[in-house]
This record gives structure tokens, C-alpha cells and sequence, in this order.
């Protein structure tokens, strides 16, 4: 920004076309070398000039103008770098179709392959969606996703019934208690789709038909590579790992099936400990840290006026909680 002088000097500029630094000096009453100090403010940022006829006098120059000419290489190289950014995003973009029919290949001839990529992941489950023939089957553990994505997959899911394909989804039994969730088995219901739940659901896999079971690898919890299993007899031995655990699940529960008073977290956590399991195993299986969860059991067994963890899983079993 320009200084006080800088901005006075500018203002005489203007109103003085042809002006010299002595008679700026003169006018203002600062000394010559404070007037210099202005003009080099000034120059620099191209708002001064010397007169087309005579060299020791000066002009101001309008503000657009200064701009225009401080700006315009720069402006040049922007226009330069998008060009090179258009002929790069043009010349690779041409190398997509090539790349896909590439990974086709290896995918088709794989019977274990395992994507890092959340986007390719995601490319190859929309591809083997629209082929789909026969069954969709689904074990989704967490929360459950938001409003946006239920919406796309409840569009995505009517369709897939339409044509006759049949749907199957386990849930973690603490998505009852998320809305939109619970908004989407409702329209996928209506429609033929099925749903079932479980205290905890170890890991996210997706069936499609006969041919492709898509796992989640899970090394570390932030893992969000996944296995995408091509072998016939392996997604055999999934296909069957996943009836079996259907015959075990829950109903997904209704709003007229919702009698307990306790949500959809305390019941799993209430499961496990029916089952014996201890607070650290049922905090990791809830996503709950285990503070929280020794919180929720201390509340439970108060509610139940149970004596024990394995009385309070009993007690909320007969009493219709679990």
C-alpha cells in the first residue's frame, strides 16, 4: 500500500500534469529526497511516467492502466499454464479407454486381485451392478452412510428388483436407529429388497451373482483397499458363509416392531454381553470407545436391576430388548 506521502504525491500528480519534483517539493513542503522516496513508490507500481516532451517532468497515470500493464505477464503465463494443463488433461484423458480395456483384461483373468485405489474399487462395482442378473447380496457393518448416498442407492436398488433381481443386506444392528437408513429398507422393502441384522457385522462384502465377491481387506482400520475375488469355489464359500449368518440374523426392525426402549447401540451392546464377550471386544464390534460403552452397561443394569453382566443380557432377552 502506499504511504501517506505516497498517496499525497499521487493525488498532486494527477491534478498537475507536467509537474517536476522541485515544484512538488514547493507545493507540498517535503524535502526533495522525501519526494523521491514517493516517486519510487510510484514507478513501481507503474502509476508515474515522464512526460512525452520533456524528461524532467512527469504524469500521472489512471489506476486501470497501471494495473493492466503490472498484470499483463503475469496474465500471459496464467493463459500458458492452463494451456498446458488443457493439452496434458486432453492428450492423458485420451488414454482412459485404453487403460480400462487394459484392466478388464487383468481383472477378468484374476481370481484374487486386490484394488488400493477407493475410486477404481468403486468403477468396478458400478460395472458388475449393471450386469447383475440374479442377486445382490450385502453385509454393510457401521453406522450407516447419509441421506445423499441412501437416496442413490435406493434408486439404483428398485431398478435392480424390478428386473428381477433379488437383494439381500445384513446391517449392524445399531442402524435402526439411523434415519436414513432406515428410510431406505423401507422403500427397498416395499419393492421386494431384504434385510436382516446383526449385533455387529465383521466386515463389508458385496456378492454379485455367481461371479464376483468384493471384500474389504481391513489390515488396519483405515484400511480401504478391498479383494475382489473372481475364483468360483471362494465366492462359493462366501455365498454360503453368508446364508448362514442370514439364518442367525434379526429382522430389520419396523417402527411397529420397535418396542424396546433401548436403541439400536445399547442392544448390541446388551447381545454382547449376553454372549459373554468382554467391554473392550464389545466396544470395538459397536464402534464405541470403551468409556462409553462401560456407561451404556452401567446404565443397563440398573434399568434391569440385574446383578451381572450375563443376568443383564438374560433378563433384556426375556423381556423381549434383544
Amino acid at each position: 500500500m502506499l504511504d501517506g506521502l505516497g498517496l499525497e504525491l499521487y493525488r498532486y500528480a494527477v491534478a498537475h500534469p507536467g509537474w517536476t519534483r522541485q515544484g512538488a517539493s514547493e507545493a507540498l513542503g517535503y524535502p526533495l529526497r522525501a519526494i523521491d522516496s514517493a516517486m519510487n513508490q510510484l514507478t513501481e507500481r507503474k502509476l508515474l511516467s515522464t512526460h512525452a516532451a520533456d524528461s524532467d517532468a512527469f504524469v500521472a497515470i489512471s489506476p486501470d492502466v497501471a494495473l493492466a500493464d503490472l498484470v499483463d505477464a503475469d496474465e500471459r503465463l496464467v493463459q500458458d499454464l492452463k494451456s498446458r494443463i488443457n493439452t496434458r488433461r486432453l492428450e492423458l484423458s485420451g488414454l482412459v479407454p485404453l487403460y480400462l480395456e487394459a484392466r478388464r483384461e487383468i481383472i477378468s483373468s484374476a481370481s484374487v486381485e486386490v484394488l488400493e485405489d477407493p475410486h477404481l474399487i468403486q468403477r468396478v462395482l458400478i460395472e458388475y451392478g449393471r450386469d447383475v442378473s440374479e442377486h445382490v447380496l450385502m453385509a454393510v457393518p457401521g453406522q450407516g452412510a447419509n441421506a445423499d448416498f441412501q437416496e442413490e442407492n435406493v434408486r439404483k436398488d428398485v431398478d435392480l428388483l424390478k428386473q428381477g433381481v433379488s437383494r439381500r443386506t445384513l446391517y449392524d444392528l445399531s442402524t435402526r436407529d439411523h434415519m436414513p437408513t432406515r428410510k431406505a429398507v423401507k422403500a427397498i422393502a416395499a419393492e421386494g429388497g431384504e434385510f436382516r441384522t446383526l449385533p455387529s457385522v465383521p466386515f463389508r462384502m458385496l456378492i454379485f451373482d455367481r461371479k464376483l465377491a468384493v471384500v474389504a481387506r481391513q489390515l488396519t482400520s483405515d484400511d480401504k483397499a478391498a479383494m475382489m475375488i473372481r475364483d468360483p469355489n471362494l465366492v462359493n464359500v462366501f455365498m454360503r458363509f453368508f446364508d448362514f449368518t442370514w439364518e442367525f440374523a434379526a429382522p430389520f426392525p419396523t417402527e411397529e416392531d420397535a418396542v424396546s426402549p433401548l436403541n439400536g447401540t445399547q442392544q448390541a451392546i446388551l447381545a454382547g454381553l449376553a454372549a459373554g464377550y468382554s467391554d473392550e471386544v464389545i466396544a470395538r464390534r459397536v464402534d464405541l470407545n470403551v468409556r462409553t460403552c462401560r456407561r451404556h452397561i452401567a446404565w443397563m443394569l440398573e434399568a434391569l436391576k440385574a446383578d451381572s453382566r450375563f443376568q443383564a443380557g438374560a433378563k433384556a432377552r426375556d423381556a423381549g430388548w434383544i
